[in-house]
């Protein structure tokens, strides 16, 4: 079951990738290459900004692609992170253990946010509401332990080792 995941992974992955590949061509050939014109001839206004409108749209087209295609790389991620969670029960139970401590660190950051709206200069030009305030800090307190955890387990993987 996982070696078909890793195929069909492996295929999407490919398809993706010559697909923004193309596009990334047609970019280049279309809206990059454009040549400047040069300051001394004159142009009528409105057909700089009939060019200039065909380009913007042009650059939209390709906006809209890359938003896409990232779409359908993070769609794929998501559908087959969660199909590789389900192959075995062993994986199941290891993706429900790292959900837990995920929670129980975000909880914990939480915990210790403060909802307190800081006060700093020009901080009268922010809509700062005290849950904002406090969805910062738990990020922030999330990002600290986070790092903490993954030094810890840096010590941990080599003192384990050291010992072997």
């Amino acid at each position: 079951m996982s070696d078909r995941f890793s195929k069909i992974t492996s295929i999407l992955s490919y398809v993706l990738f010559g697909i923004s590949i193309l596009f990334g061509i047609l970019f280049y050939s279309t809206v990059v290459t454009m040549e400047p014109i040069p300051e001394h001839i004159q142009v009528a206004a409105e057909k700089t900004a009939f060019v200039m409108n065909q380009m913007g749209s042009s650059l939209d087209n390709f906006v809209f692609v890359v938003y896409l295609l990232v779409g359908l790389a993070a769609a794929a991620t998501v559908l087959f992170s969660i199909l590789n969670v389900f192959s075995s029960a062993k994986t199941a139970k290891r993706s429900l253990v790292s959900l837990g401590l995920l929670g129980a660190v975000l909880f914990m950051a939480y915990s210790l946010a403060s909802s307190e709206i800081p006060v700093f200069f020009g901080s009268e030009n922010f809509d700062i509401t005290p849950g904002v305030s406090r969805g910062v800090g738990t990020g922030l307190f999330a990002m600290y332990l986070f790092f903490v955890l993954a030094v810890l387990s840096i010590f941990y993987t080599e003192i384990r080792n050291a010992f072997k």
